[in-house]
């Protein structure tokens, strides 16, 4: 399988942050965070972003990778600004799935 269809099979979808608290007991610092996935109900996942403060996500849109395991927000490690979430260029119903 190429990496083109790997890609393909994964779902993603945009959710929004309704709750970010730091994550106790975790090995780096990261938050917890609650994320609205609309008809996709809620989910809850981690991020490490030892810069952001929990208070500047909560109403966030992001992307996500649905697993039935986990929740994964993506976002992009920058030289310049530490972890990056990866969002919509506008609001969006939370639950679309990028394609």
């Amino acid at each position: 399988m190429s990496s083109v269809d790997d890609l393909q099979a994964l779902e993603l979808a945009v959710g929004r942050v309704l709750d970010a608290t730091e994550h106790p007991g975790a090995r780096a610092p990261s938050l917890l965070l609650t994320i609205d996935l609309g008809p996709r109900g809620r989910r809850r996942g981690t991020i490490a972003v030892p810069s952001a403060a929990p208070g500047d996500l909560v109403g966030r849109q992001v992307v996500c990778v649905l697993d039935p395991d986990e929740l994964l927000v993506l976002g992009v490690r920058s030289h310049a600004y530490g972890f990056v979430l990866l969002r919509p260029e506008r609001e969006v119903e939370d639950g679309s799935i990028v394609g």
